[in-house]
C-alpha cells in the first residue's frame, strides 16, 4: 500500500518557552484555540491562541475545552491539586467546590466540557471524600449526584442541558448515566456489569462502551430507550466509542491483532485502517471528519497525526522532527496537537482545515 499523501503544514503555537513540550486540546469554529505547555514536573502554562497571537494564563493551568461563545474551561493544577476554572474575554475565575476535606489534596474538581450556553460539567469533591460529577452556572456548582454508589462524573453537556457521565452504582459496579431536568437516569449496560459514556449528541443520543453479557467490551449507543451493540471491526475483539457528532454518526476505536476504527452510522461501519500499522481515532466533527494518531512500522515506526475525510487518509506531517500526534479537530476542521522538530520537543501545533 503507498504510503498516505502529506497534507498541508503544521502550524507552530509558540509556548512559553523554546523548552517546555506543548499540545493544543481543543478550539471552536471562530478559530479559538486553547492548550498549554509542561513548564515543570507539576504545573503547566495555559495558552489561547487567536489570529497568530498567544496569551498565557497566569498561574498553572491545564484548559480543556472552549464554546462558541469563546468561553474556556479547564483546570488550575499543581502536584496535589486540582480545581475547575472560566475563563471569559480575559476574566479569570478558579470555580468552587461541592466541598471537601481538610487533608492535603482533600478539595478537587475539575472541568471536562462547556456548552453552547455556558453550562459547564465535570466533578468536584464532596465533605465524604469521594467526587461526584457536577454542573456550574456560576462559581459555585450544583451536586448530580450518583446512582447510588460514593461516586459520579460528568464528561459532557449538550445545548439542551443533558449531560453524560458514569456512576458507581450501589452494587459497586459502574455504570453510564444520562441527567437531564434534575434526574440521573442509569443507561444500563449490555448484558455485563458495567458501561461508561463519553459523549451526547443535540438528538439526545448518547455514546460510550459497555461489557457484554459474553465478557467482551463493545462500543454502544443509547437512544429513545434502546441499548444498540455497536460492534468491531471484523476479527477484532473489543471496541470503545469516542465521538458522536450532530448526524449520528459514530467514532468508534476497534481492536483486536491490530487497533483501527471505524465510523458507524445507522447500523453501516466504514472502516478506518491501515494494513501493518495501528490508529488511534480521537476526533469527529459535525462534517464527518475524523483526526487521530496513525503508526506504520513498514514507515520507520513512528506516529504520525492524520485527518481522514470521506474514505481518504492524509498524513499530516511534523515540524521536521520524528513525531506528530492529534488531540481534537475544530468543527470548521482544523486538526490539533503537537508534533516535533528536529531538536525533538513536541511543539503545541495546528493543521489548517484541507477545504
Amino acid at each position: 500500500m503507498p504510503r498516505p499523501p502529506i497534507g498541508r503544514g503544521a502550524v507552530l503555537v509558540p509556548g512559553p518557552d523554546a523548552y517546555s513540550p506543548g499540545r493544543l486540546t481543543a478550539g471552536n469554529a471562530a478559530g479559538l484555540l486553547v492548550g498549554h505547555w509542561n513548564t515543570s514536573p507539576y504545573g503547566a502554562t495555559g495558552g489561547i491562541w487567536r489570529g497568530g497571537t498567544t496569551r498565557y494564563l497566569d498561574g498553572s493551568n491545564e484548559p480543556t475545552a472552549v464554546n462558541d461563545a469563546g468561553i474556556v474551561v479547564g483546570d488550575a493544577v499543581s502536584h496535589y491539586d486540582r480545581q475547575a476554572f472560566r475563563w471569559v474575554n480575559g476574566t479569570y475565575q478558579l470555580l468552587g467546590f461541592l466541598g471537601g476535606t481538610d487533608g492535603l489534596g482533600g478539595r478537587r474538581s475539575s472541568a471536562s466540557a462547556i456548552n453552547r450556553a455556558g453550562a459547564i460539567v465535570g466533578f468536584s469533591s464532596t465533605d465524604s471524600g469521594a467526587e461526584h460529577a457536577a454542573l456550574w452556572w456560576g462559581p459555585r456548582p450544583r451536586d448530580l449526584g450518583t446512582l447510588g454508589g460514593p461516586s459520579s462524573h460528568a464528561v459532557a453537556v449538550s445545548a439542551a442541558g443533558r449531560i453524560v457521565g458514569s456512576s458507581i452504582t450501589a452494587g459497586g459496579q459502574t455504570h453510564a448515566f444520562v441527567w437531564s431536568a434534575g434526574t440521573l437516569h442509569d443507561l444500563g449496560t449490555l448484558g455485563g456489569p458495567s458501561s461508561t459514556a463519553v459523549a451526547v449528541n443535540e438528538r439526545g443520543q448518547v455514546v460510550g462502551s459497555s461489557d457484554t453479557a459474553t465478557g467482551a467490551r463493545h462500543a454502544v449507543l443509547w437512544e429513545r430507550g434502546r441499548t444498540i451493540d455497536l460492534g468491531t471491526l471484523p476479527g477484532d475483539s473489543a471496541s470503545s466509542a469516542v465521538a458522536i457528532n450532530s448526524a449520528g454518526q459514530v467514532l468508534v476505536s476497534s481492536s483486536g491483532a491490530a487497533n483501527g476504527a471505524f465510523l458507524w452510522q445507522a447500523g453501516r461501519r466504514i472502516p478506518l485502517q491501515v494494513p501493518g500499522g495501528d490508529l488511534d481515532a480521537v476526533g469527529l466533527n459535525d462534517q464527518g471528519v475524523v483526526c487521530g494518531t496513525v503508526t506504520v512500522p513498514r514507515i520507520s515506526g513512528t506516529a504520525h497525526a492524520f485527518r481522514w475525510r470521506a474514505g481518504r487518509l492524509t498524513d499530516l506531517g511534523t515540524l521536521g522532527g520524528a513525531f506528530s500526534s492529534a488531540w481534537a479537530i475544530t468543527p470548521t476542521g482544523i486538526v490539533l496537537g503537537s508534533a516535533t522538530t528536529t531538536a525533538s520537543v513536541p511543539k503545541a501545533v495546528f493543521w489548517p482545515a484541507d477545504h
